[in-house]
């Protein structure tokens, strides 16, 4: 880690004396007499609501409130004459403002000096507004007493707002980071939800895993993965408590397993029974309430998603460990080793990472394929092991061990297992269309299984069998090059040809001697 990265300096505010600021309230005024507006100004100087003054807007017809609307997307308060350029404008706007802007927050207070012209009874019945004034009633106190109580109301209504808004988007939030597989995935789809979330820059993704189930104390460890803003630079590495400026944070997170506010920063920590993760945040102004509580309903759903992971790795565990079960049982018949299915396997998973396989399948691909010859359980051992060439009637036994694998394997709606079956009904098909057990060709062979046809062919040329010697290496590649576009995809071929010294360090290191 770059050491500049976590000095005092970097965590210095740039100005430790700044005040945030909350906006002022628009307040609209909308009346065709100039000295409606002075007096109103007037009578509301240096009036604040929540520590918050009040911005006035001056329209002097419905046209000109239309107007102010299209340019001001948040006025609180409208204090609305009704007779202007004509004897209902004011009404106009009102419903302009409700039906056609869409605006059902402001409050709308109207006021006329003329109320024979818009009679009370019938206007708070026909259109929605919030109060009804007489000019000659309003004096300084009640046009302060009718400001705040349409501000409350508002500030209220917006909270509310808000609140739904802010909930809609935990809930896409959520669904982004729920469909992530992995706990890297997942912490990564988490990051860049609560960015979005909270409106946040500087922030840093913790694996606290091993610090919080490590049993050794000695071996106890933070892992940070990665960052944004002040922290993007940030590469995976292990630390130690000590290491980190905001271990104290840390400490009382895990301790009380809750997050932890302060005024400028903030660690979000989520546990399950298998895992820990925390991000931490630098922010410039302190958090509002709303925000809090959106953060705390989204930490408790990637708590729910932690779980769903650790169920998840579960299921992964139990499905390779019948995979390995049954690997067993076609070693037992065969005189294949298990180096065999374990050097497919990791070649399948390189052949898979050079295609540009997602992480996902490509650890699919490496649990599965040992299945690819699961099959040859249903072959008869004097096929099965005969030390010298098929006959006809032996070959077409022998060719049955796909369609059986792949019988044997379906239907289970488990990743793993369908993934196996693929694998042992296709690693025998040709791009050609030459191979069994269904003749397919080209793409229409599951990737699963070309990718397997190569990685079992490569070995076996490599192999000793009971039937056969291993062929040189240079052999095997001779012959792989020759078969692209026949026996198998081109591609593949290219890519196993590219990085033959991969290869041969796995054939090297899993070798049968």
């Amino acid at each position: 880690m770059n050491d500049e990265l976590f000095s005092d300096d970097f965590f210095a505010d740039e100005d430790d004396n700044q005040v945030s600021t909350y906006p002022p309230w628009n307040v609209l005024i909308v009346d065709d007499e100039e000295e409606i507006h002075k007096v109103t100004k007037l009578a509301l100087t240096g009036v604040e609501f929540e520590n918050r003054p009040l911005h006035f807007i001056s329209a002097y017809s419905g046209k000109e409130g239309q107007l102010a609307f299209q340019e001001h997307s948040d006025i609180a308060m409208v204090l609305l004459d009704v007779v202007m350029e004509n004897e209902h404008a004011g009404l106009d706007l009102a419903k302009w403002i409700r039906e056609d802007f869409h605006d059902h927050n402001v409050r709308i207070v109207l006021r006329t000096g003329q109320p024979g012209q818009a009679p009370e009874t019938s206007v708070i019945r026909d259109y929605d507004i919030n109060d009804y004034k007489a000019k000659t009633e309003l004096t300084a106190q009640k046009l302060f007493t009718t400001t705040m109580t349409a501000l409350r109301a508002y500030q209220h209504i917006m909270i509310l707002e808000h609140s739904k808004v802010g909930m809609e988007q935990v809930v896409k939030a959520t669904k982004n980071v729920m469909d992530k597989q992995g706990f890297v995935a997942f912490t990564k789809a988490a990051l860049e939800q609560i960015v979005t979330l909270i409106n946040v820059t500087d922030t840093l993704l913790l694996d606290l895993t091993k610090q919080v189930f490590e049993t050794d104390i000695n071996r106890r460890s933070i892992l940070t993965i990665c960052g944004t803003g002040k922290f993007a630079q940030e590469e995976q590495q292990q630390h130690s408590t000590t290491t980190l400026p905001f271990a104290e944070l840390i400490e009382r997170a895990i301790t009380t397993r809750r997050t932890i506010f302060e005024e400028q920063e903030l660690l979000i920590y989520c546990q399950s029974a298998h895992y820990a993760m925390a991000f931490y945040i630098q922010v410039d102004t302190s958090l509002e309430a709303l925000d809090k509580h959106l953060l705390e309903v989204f930490t408790e759903n990637l708590v729910v998603g932690l779980k769903n992971i650790d169920l998840n790795d579960q299921m992964k565990k139990a499905q390779r460990e019948v995979i390995y079960r049954l690997t067993e049982v076609v070693e037992s018949r065969s005189n294949e080793t298990g180096f065999h299915v374990k050097r497919v396997a990791r070649y399948c998973e390189l052949l898979a990472q050079l295609y540009g396989l997602s992480e996902e399948d490509c650890e699919t691909i490496l649990f599965a394929s040992p299945l690819h010859d699961i099959g040859k359980v249903g072959i008869p051992d004097r096929v099965l092991n005969k030390p010298a060439k098929f006959n006809d009637e032996e070959w077409a036994l022998m060719q049955t061990h796909a369609e059986k694998g792949q019988q044997m394997l379906m239907g289970s709606h488990l990743t793993l297992l369908d993934a196996g079956a693929i694998i042992a009904g296709t690693h025998h098909e040709r791009w050609d269309g030459q191979g069994y057990p269904q003749g397919l060709s080209g793409t229409d062979i599951p990737i699963f299984g070309r990718i397997c046809a190569l990685a079992d062919i490569f070995d076996a040329l490599c192999s000793k069998r009971i039937y056969k010697e291993p062929w040189s290496i240079e052999s095997v590649f001779e012959y792989i090059e020759q078969e692209s576009g026949k026996f198998f995809e081109p591609l593949l071929v290219s890519l196993l040809l590219d990085n033959r010294d991969k290869f041969l360090a796995i054939r090297e290191e899993l070798t049968d001697e």
